[in-house]
């Protein structure tokens, strides 16, 4: 019996260690790796709160690490579950989205696997905060802006520390729809609802209170002399 429980044991362990070493050496393949925001460009509170719940559903701010159990776990219980989900721990999306970007940004695109590591790296030696930094300097927002402060300038006239949680959630839902993403002043009238189903979102996630919904609700879409400028006729304007 013991020798018939010690093999299952050893196949396991030897996963565990076939897995770990693929990670270290596919990190090693990498040119670099990424450096970490300044602690002066991590998001403020209400910003970060509403980027944070694109990317996972809990009100906990935390990235969990991934390691190689963690990697088996989560594949065993896809397999296993019927129909199958996915259940990734906090904070993966984000770091994989980061992964990607990095790699976008870099001199050549990563692999498959190599994006996967460095997804793994990401969520062990980053917080929330610096990945919410480094990938809020990387999302289209239109008019070729990639930067989450320098929207915030465009469309609203204010610094992203001045930022109201209604308009951080507007200026979020800006990236909702591919369609919307060259022009977002000429959707302005669909904003609205898709900035209040993410606030009632993040309300329901635990990371807003009732009074915290009401209030952003009850707050108008405005947007700057320069980001509501006229809308030019486009092909995306005239997408139902």
């Amino acid at each position: 019996m013991g020798l018939g429980l010690c093999v299952p044991g050893l196949m396991f362990v030897g996963l565990l260690a076939a897995l770990e070493g693929w990670y270290r050496v596919t990190l090693r393949e990498l040119p670099s790796l990424p450096t970490p925001p300044d602690a002066t460009d991590q998001l403020p509170a209400n910003l970060a709160r509403v980027y944070w719940s694109l990317y996972e559903p809990s009100g906990s701010m935390t990235v969990k690490p991934m390691w190689p159990w963690t990697v088996a776990w989560t594949v065993t219980r896809t397999l296993v579950s019927r129909p199958p989900r996915v259940h990734m721990p906090s904070g993966w999306k984000l770091a994989d989205t980061a992964a990607r970007h990095w790699s976008l940004d870099g001199s050549r695109h990563l692999r498959g696997a190599e994006r996967m590591a460095l997804g793994i790296w990401l969520t062990r030696h980053w917080n929330a905060e610096e990945l919410l930094a480094f990938d809020a300097r990387r999302m289209p927002l239109g008019h070729g802006l990639r930067d989450l402060p320098e929207a915030a300038r465009h469309f609203l006239g204010k610094e992203t520390a001045d930022l109201t949680l209604a308009e951080a959630a507007l200026l979020v839902t800006m990236n909702d729809d591919p369609r919307w993403r060259k022009h977002p002043e000429c959707f302005i009238d669909r904003l609205q609802p898709r900035r209040d189903g993410l606030l009632h979102r993040m309300r329901v996630a635990g990371l807003l209170t009732l009074e915290e919904e009401a209030e952003a609700r009850a707050q108008p879409v405005v947007l700057s002399a320069q980001g509501a400028r006229a809308c030019k006729p486009c092909p995306a304007c005239f997408v139902p």
